[in-house]
């Protein structure tokens, strides 16, 4: 009986000689002999949907500021109107103003008239603007119209004229400042009015109204002192007392002498 794992010689000499046959193989010979790895074709990709990016927020410039006249703080109303000879009436009407692009002043087109100014041949001035009547009032010197005339000749224009106003009723009751008419050519062309207010102060109505009363009072003076009136001479008797001293002619002085004072 064999015993297990024990080889018999003749199947080691057949081992070796099988080992002895065996020839190694190089491996350049064997990665030629192999077909090369294929690269995988590339699988088509299924079509994507562009996805736009949202623009930054664009930081807004800063707007263009228009340069605009300092606001300065006052009291004063001013009013600017034009005004022109009525068609149809001895007075003058008040229209809304308007400028163009290159500020040359006109009445606003298709207005009506928003107030009147008169001018009579007796009394003051006077200027109706909606619902306020303005009345105007002399100076200290008693003028109450004050004209500039071109260079100062009488009546030729553009002139300016200027008086002093205060509101009798309405929105501008009490209210005082000036009306300045700008005269632009004769013929009774037209032109612009301004009209500055200041509100109520009744220290300055005080001396306007005095100031008024004062010119008042002085043109009646004028007026009063304007006439003399002659008493008629009386005649008078001599009193038999005194002397009567007869002096011969040729002792009065001539005119174009002086007189010399007698000695005593």
């Amino acid at each position: 009986m064999r015993r297990p794992g024990r080889a018999t010689p003749g199947i080691l000499l057949l081992g070796l000689l099988l080992a002895s046959l065996i020839v190694p193989v190089p491996v350049a010979a064997l990665q030629e002999a192999s077909p090369a790895a294929a690269t995988p074709a590339a699988q088509p990709q299924p079509a994507r949907t562009p996805v736009s990016a949202a623009p930054a927020a664009a930081t807004p410039a800063p707007a263009a500021t228009t340069p605009s006249a300092p606001a300065v703080q006052t009291d004063v109303v001013t009013l600017a109107l034009w005004y022109a000879n009525a068609a149809n009436a001895d007075i003058i009407e008040l229209y809304p103003l308007a400028t163009d692009a290159g500020f040359v002043a006109s009445p606003a087109a298709g207005a009506a008239p928003v107030g009147t100014v008169d001018f009579p041949d007796e009394g003051v001035p006077t200027i109706v603007l909606g619902d306020t009547t303005f009345e105007s009032y002399p100076r200290g010197d008693g003028t109450v119209e004050r004209w500039s005339w071109f260079d100062d000749v009488e009546g030729a224009r553009p002139a300016t004229l200027v008086m002093q106003i205060a509101g009798l009723d309405g929105t501008y009751a009490n209210y005082y400042g000036t009306g300045t008419f700008l005269s632009r050519a004769e013929g009774g062309a037209g032109g612009v009015l301004i009209i500055a207010l200041r509100p109520p102060n009744p220290e300055a109505s005080a001396a306007a109204e005095e100031a008024a009363a004062a010119a008042v009072a002085a043109e009646e003076q004028g007026t009063d002192q304007g006439v003399i009136e002659e008493e008629p001479a009386t005649d008078i008797a001599p009193d038999a007392s005194q002397d009567v001293i007869e002096v011969a002619p040729d002792e009065i002085p001539a005119e174009d002498q002086n007189a010399v004072e007698p000695a005593g």
